[in-house]
């Protein structure tokens, strides 16, 4: 039997033989065209069930998504870690993908775009990043391709000014400090090298040299 909750808004409780079973959105109960009063035999309760899982499993995967942008690889991981089995996440990410709620590859783009361009962060940083969040190892390629180089060289000479008039002590220590800070922000060798000459002239010291070459891949 099916009856409107009192409290609940747009819920409805299930009975099975008279006694409460479990309660479902009012979503499903258009779906399944159900009516009060109307009695569930066991084979129509496990769809039900099933489509109520569903339910619930979508709509938190679209709170996730509306406070801000997702990976297909994040939105599993946050839903296994509420309780949802496997086949339910499959069906809701199968779902959002259909409806480009989830789209790994403008989710990629994106990301790069605000780490690099806004945050000033470097492409060894957004490569790490993008791949932690679960993007794969070609749509994470294709994302580093379309990265602007001349916008990126300019982004690590804006922080790199700052950390330079911060620092003190001889030619050197000021260039290993800077390129240590730089490194740390994900810029390549290549990226610290070009600002370091504009900041401070040549960066050919043998010493720097060979701690920027370990940070480049």
């Amino acid at each position: 039997m099916v009856e409107k909750q009192k409290r609940g808004k747009h819920r409805y409780n299930i009975f099975i033989n008279d006694e409460y079973a479990f309660s479902v959105h009012e979503d499903i109960m258009i779906k399944h065209r159900l009516l009060k009063g109307e009695t569930i035999d066991p084979e129509q309760m496990l769809t039900i069930l099933r489509d109520e899982e569903r339910n619930k499993a979508y709509t938190k995967a679209l709170g996730m998504i509306g406070r801000r942008p997702h990976s297909s690889s994040e939105v599993k991981r946050k839903l296994k870690e509420h309780g949802f089995e496997q086949p339910i996440i499959q069906w809701t990410i199968d779902t959002l993908e259909q409806q480009n709620y989830i789209n790994d590859e403008d989710f990629a783009k994106m990301w790069m775009e605000h780490r690099i361009y806004t945050q000033r962060k470097g492409r060894n940083l957004v490569r790490q990043e993008l791949q932690q969040k679960g993007i794969h190892k070609e749509l994470v390629q294709g994302a580093m391709q379309t990265i602007d180089p001349d916008e990126e060289l300019e982004g690590a000479l804006k922080v790199a000014r700052t950390k330079w008039k911060q620092t003190s002590g001889e030619m050197i220590d000021k260039k290993r400090k800077t390129a240590a800070f730089l490194m740390r922000r994900g810029y390549t060798g290549s990226v610290v090298s070009k600002v370091l000459t504009q900041l401070g002239g040549s960066s050919n010291d043998e010493e720097y040299e060979e701690f920027a070459d370990s940070f480049d891949y």
